[in-house]
């Protein structure tokens, strides 16, 4: 690397070439180069000075780095280290002390809940009760309820859990969402014996009555071809456009009285409640949503 970048009239982009052209690889980086030859340049080496090195005092996390620094986590506490490391012209290890350390912060993990009040909590218990006698009476086959349930996948603004921390000294309550994301919704069916759907709704579309009603047409008519609907039971949670009477009535002439669905009891005397708060219930939220958006945003979708 020095050789060419000499032997090319110290120009680092002709040392870059030839690299290109010699090792068949991308070159290294000009901010690379500008490093080594500098190194050259003041030792006569490319080796790295190791016993200096041993010696050499570290005066990185002086008491006005570490100020900028928390001023920086003040005011963002989920900026990163290399942001971070950027802004103040140190490196990213030194950030990472800084913050263990001179702060005492700790990465906590984002997560997101439904706060529940203590009439939830016994309505869930006593439908999970309920649910698990008629299934060990054999009442309810477990294989022939068909989960249904809608998503948003958004374009821009995606919070990824795994990767998402917030430095602070306490867990933070507060969560962060996109003020204008781009999103599209999608409805989708799963029971044992397959998935209906996905049925996809516009751009920005959200589920009201009329849309909800249009799913119901199409999603039931996928069920009618995949044998879904005799011996098997309609489960929707309890979003308001998911039980108004029109949409209640067009799941009950098809499913007759085998619907879990908030407001079917009390509209039809049959059928069981879907308990408040209650994405845990369903496999469409404990499993097949976040599998899918594993998938899709694996790919770095760059439009809708």
């Amino acid at each position: 690397m020095i050789l060419d970048y000499y032997t090319r009239g110290k120009s680092i982009e002709g040392a870059r070439k030839a690299w290109s052209s010699w090792i068949k690889t991308s070159a290294p980086t000009r901010h690379t180069y500008e490093n080594l030859v500098k190194k050259f340049e003041t030792s006569g080496s490319v080796y790295d000075d190791k016993e200096s090195m041993k010696t050499k005092e570290r005066t990185v996390r002086t008491p006005e780095i570490i100020d900028s620094a928390k001023g920086i986590l003040d005011e963002d506490s989920t900026r990163s280290n290399r942001s971070i490391a950027r802004d103040l012209d140190i490196s990213q290890a030194s950030v990472s002390r800084i913050k263990r350390t001179d702060l005492g912060l700790f990465p906590y993990k984002i997560q997101s809940f439904q706060n529940l009040e203590s009439r939830d909590k016994e309505k869930r218990l006593e439908f999970a009760n309920e649910m698990c006698e008629f299934i060990d009476r054999k009442k309810i086959d477990p294989r022939k309820i068909l989960f249904t349930d809608e998503a948003n996948f958004h374009l821009d603004g995606y919070v990824n859990r795994q990767n998402y921390r917030v430095w602070g000294t306490e867990k933070p309550s507060s969560r962060t969402k996109p003020l204008h994301p781009k999103r599209i919704a999608v409805w989708a069916g799963i029971s044992s014996q397959g998935i209906i759907g996905p049925i996809f709704l516009k751009e920005k579309e959200t589920v009201d009555r009329k849309t909800y009603n249009r799913i119901l047409n199409e999603a039931i008519s996928n069920a009618r071809s995949k044998n879904m609907i005799g011996g098997f039971y309609w489960q929707q949670d309890g979003a308001p456009p998911h039980r108004t009477e029109e949409n209640l009535a067009f799941v009950h002439d098809h499913y007759d009285s085998r619907v879990i669905a908030k407001g079917f009891p009390s509209n039809y005397g049959e059928g069981k409640e879907w308990p408040p708060y209650s994405p845990d219930f369903s496999p469409m939220d404990y499993y097949l949503w976040g599998s899918v958006k594993g998938k899709v945003y694996k790919k770095l979708p760059k439009d809708m």
